[in-house]
């Protein structure tokens, strides 16, 4: 075996026994029958290598089996069936506060997992200003550990593991507990134990921290390898699981069929697969229901995953159920925290929208939005609303106030649909273009004094940033 191999498995698996009740288990145990027990297969057999100083990511939905994997690989678990080899101390933060007697002190604690890992009492006295400095939680870690919260556990629990550096540590999670700024100095100590050799093994539902920090990814999907290999395919195949749709899809009535305009130029109907929404519940006053939706890109291919800076046409059909006055489409697009990143209608834009729609007739909406956020998963709302035409006509003259409370939601689709969005690139400034939520039309200005080197005579360096 190569001896810059840290972790090699070869046909790795774990398989769980189900019992029907108790008792069936009971007489498992006590007459070693095990093979009349169904069984689940959490981790199928799979092969793994990971050499030594590698950062690697292991994402998937929940119930793929990333949590059992890493049990297997720290020796918690043993495995169903292959060879396994595990070159190195292994540090492991597995779950909140796993190892920790809540009625010792942090100290003490800190105490046992060192020498857990290996560590004299002489060296973890050396360490412990380190480890006390990097926890962060005070006269707390002379302290009951059953007197912590959540983020200080973690706190202390990574500040053992990182800062007695074992050879490989396996991280299942633990860091989504604590605050961004714990978290920014959890990635530093992280690169630094890499930088030193260490094999860092990350599992998480953040794509970002993914794409930031990991060289390679496994994806897995109720416990079968899915992919393994470049951290933006992984990505992209991650979210492409997301947006599966399981409900039947229908052709929401082709691309061919006449459609009145209501703006100077309509844009033609697309020929894909819509999603059914007769199942999907919506919030609607009785007056307008939504048939379908679908997603494409700009050449009218369905597609759910995206680029940074590309654009998503959002479809959607509704049919009025009785008559109408002044419609309008609206679009919303929520982060997995629901946060709303966007939010607008037809009528915001300035468009021509219908003044008159009559009890049956099947309303088709395209809202454009070029996707210049963050990377990750959105969710789509979709809605129609609108206003009595006495409103509508004197909209120049009315307060945001009076317009919302005048407003009619004749219907709402939550989630409706999802997307995901993922960096344009693998290298440079392409894969973080901005920082924050959503890209704004911005100037970054250099100017250089007269007299120095290199001098401009002050003029400055300008140039618009802008995704695209």
């Amino acid at each position: 075996m190569s001896s810059d191999i840290a972790i090699q498995l070869d046909g790795i698996s774990k398989r769980f026994p189900v019992y029907s009740s108790p008792t069936a288990r009971l007489v498992s145990l006590l007459l070693r029958q095990q093979h009349k027990a169904d069984f689940f297969e959490a981790v199928k057999p799979l092969d793994l290598v990971v050499r030594k100083g590698e950062f690697l990511g292991i994402i998937g939905e929940n119930g793929s089996g990333k949590s059992t994997l890493l049990q297997v690989i720290a020796g918690i678990l043993s495995p169903s069936s292959g060879r396994m080899h595990v070159h190195g101390r292994v540090g492991a933060l597995l779950e909140l506060g796993a190892g920790f007697n809540p009625e010792f002190t942090g100290r003490e604690n800190a105490r046992l997992n060192a020498a857990i890992l290996g560590l004299t009492d002489r060296e973890f006295e050396h360490r412990v200003p380190e480890i006390t400095a990097f926890a962060g939680i005070g006269d707390f870690f002379d302290k009951p550990v059953k007197t912590y919260s959540s983020g200080m556990y973690v706190r202390l629990a990574f500040a053992v593991q990182a800062c007695v550096e074992p050879e490989i540590l396996i991280v299942d999670e633990a860091l989504a507990v604590g605050d961004i700024f714990f978290r920014i100095k959890c990635y530093e100590r992280l690169e630094k134990l890499r930088r030193n050799g260490c094999t860092v093994i990350l599992v998480t539902h953040s794509m970002e921290d993914v794409i930031h920090y990991c060289d390679h990814a496994l994806l897995l999907n109720h416990g079968e390898v899915l992919y393994h290999g470049d951290v933006m395919e992984a990505v992209s195949h991650y979210y492409a699981l997301g947006n599966i749709e399981t409900s039947s899809f229908s052709n929401a009535g082709g691309g061919n069929e006449e459609a009145s305009s209501i703006g100077d130029q309509y844009a033609e109907w697309p020929s894909v697969s819509f999603a059914d929404l007769s199942s999907r519940d919506q919030v609607s006053d009785g007056s307008v229901i939504c048939r379908a939706v679908a997603l494409t890109d700009t050449s009218g291919k369905p597609k759910r995953i995206f680029k940074q800076g590309e654009t998503v046409h959002i479809y959607a059909e509704f049919e009025a159920l009785r008559d109408l006055q002044t419609v309008v489409a609206g679009v919303v697009l929520r982060n997995e925290k629901g946060i709303i990143l966007h939010g607008k209608h037809s009528g915001q834009d300035d468009l021509p929208v219908p003044r008159f729609v009559k009890a049956g007739t099947r309303l088709r909406c395209r809202y454009d939005i070029e996707l210049s956020i963050h990377t990750g998963e959105y969710l789509v709302d979709v809605t129609i609303g609108g206003y009595a035409q006495q409103v509508y006509e004197a909209r120049y003259r009315m307060t945001m106030a009076e317009l919302e409370s005048a407003a009619c939601r004749h219907c709402v689709v939550s989630a409706a649909a999802t997307l995901g969005v993922i960096p344009a690139a693998s290298h440079g400034f392409a894969v973080q273009p901005f920082y924050g939520l959503t890209n704004l039309v911005s100037r970054s200005q250099i100017m250089q004094l007269a007299g120095s080197q290199g001098s401009l005579n002050g003029n400055p360096l300008e140039r618009d940033y802008r995704e695209g």
